[in-house]
């Protein structure tokens, strides 16, 4: 008898043990991992690596060796695949798609969202007569989702970052409402909306490129909400910063009252402009520090953004380059934290446009 009751007593031990083990690696601390969808799993937004504060998500367009360097710093939770393309009957498209640049990212076990753009390719302007042609159909609407749902479970993408623009102003309400029925498909598949939106600080807003995209609602709906505050300056105006610290104040202070603050993501460029001759180019960090040691040129700062700026003649050309380095970097970082310390963090545009150090320095000033 006794022998029996030694042994009841080992295996019921026994289970106790499995059970014990099987929570643990379920929903226990080591079960994490099991909870995403895709192949492998991973269904939640992750916490911000590196012991930041801030979570850190960067739009890419297939830079591998930025991907790399980033991972390597610990500096970005979350990666957009820029590669996806509206067309007029509600299909999706993929340009540039890179399955292996997936498959790195989801080794690093960063989120993984696809970004699709109302564009019918990576030459294409954003097209408003296009999105008012898929919004104004139910059908096409419906095509439009289920090609998501497809993609994300395809792919094993954690959800869909949409970046709309310049839609019109009258397509407002059923933007929103689109928006609420591609939130609703994605999180019953277990999967996350992320959304880009144009920057302002009032509702609706003073340009049809805000008017069209209402806050409150739209910030209900999805998990995340970018804001672009970037491109202050441009091709269609006279040469100036990126990103003014008291203007990107202005709009997160809006932004705040509007959407849950732990959803709101300020928009970080790694980009200016050089403007010369009647015409504009795009700058990369990295290229913007070339130029000015190969023109031997005097880097200054500009007060309202602390964004790098120079001026120097390359012929019977000058230039005026307004570009981002390190301390414009770290003073949007620094603004970040003084002024509003409970939004969840930043979206940089774009990976590869960084210059040496910028990963680095993303993590130490985001803890």
């Amino acid at each position: 008898m006794r022998r029996q009751r030694l042994l009841v007593l080992l295996v019921a031990a026994g289970v106790l043990v499995v059970v014990v083990l099987v929570l643990l690696f379920t929903v226990g601390p080591f079960g994490s991992h099991l909870d995403r969808p895709g192949d492998p799993p991973l269904g939640y937004l992750r916490e911000p690596l590196g012991d930041r504060k801030y979570k850190v998500t960067a739009w890419t367009l297939g830079d591998a060796a930025s991907l790399e360097a980033a991972a390597a710093a610990d500096a970005v939770d979350e990666v957009d695949f820029d590669w996806y393309h509206t067309q007029a009957d509600g299909s999706v498209t993929a340009e540039d798609e890179d399955p292996d640049l997936v498959a790195t990212a989801r080794g690093h076990d960063l989120n993984l969202f696809a970004t699709v753009t109302n564009s019918t390719s990576s030459g294409k302007a954003f097209s408003r007569d296009l999105a008012a042609a898929v919004l104004a159909s139910p059908d096409r609407r419906r095509r439009f989702i289920d090609g998501l749902l497809t993609l994300v479970k395809d792919m094993g993408y954690d959800g869909v970052d949409l970046d709309w623009e310049d839609l019109r102003p009258a397509d407002r309400d059923s933007f929103s409402a689109f928006v609420e029925d591609l939130a609703d498909a994605l999180h019953a598949e277990d999967r996350f909306l992320s959304i880009a939106v144009m920057p302002k600080t009032s509702e609706p807003g003073e340009w049809d490129n805000q008017k069209y995209a209402d806050w409150t609602r739209i910030g209900k709906a999805v998990d995340e909400f970018k804001i672009m505050t970037y491109s202050y300056s441009g091709p269609w105006g006279d040469p100036g910063p990126q990103a003014p610290l008291e203007w990107v104040d202005r709009v997160l202070t809006f932004a705040e009252r509007k959407v849950p603050p732990g959803k709101v993501f300020m928009g970080v460029p790694f980009y200016g402009f050089d403007w010369h001759d009647g015409s504009v180019a795009t700058v990369s960090g990295h290229r913007g520090a070339a130029l000015a040691q190969t023109h031997d040129a005097t880097v200054s700062r500009d007060p309202s953004s602390q964004e790098a700026t120079m001026t120097f003649t390359d012929g019977d050309e000058t230039h005026t380059v307004y570009f981002q380095d390190e301390k414009a970097v770290a003073a949007k970082l620094a603004m970040l934290r003084a002024k509003h310390p409970e939004i969840a963090g930043i979206s940089i545009w774009v990976m590869g446009q960084e210059a040496s150090g910028f990963w680095p320095l993303i993590t130490r000033k985001l803890r």
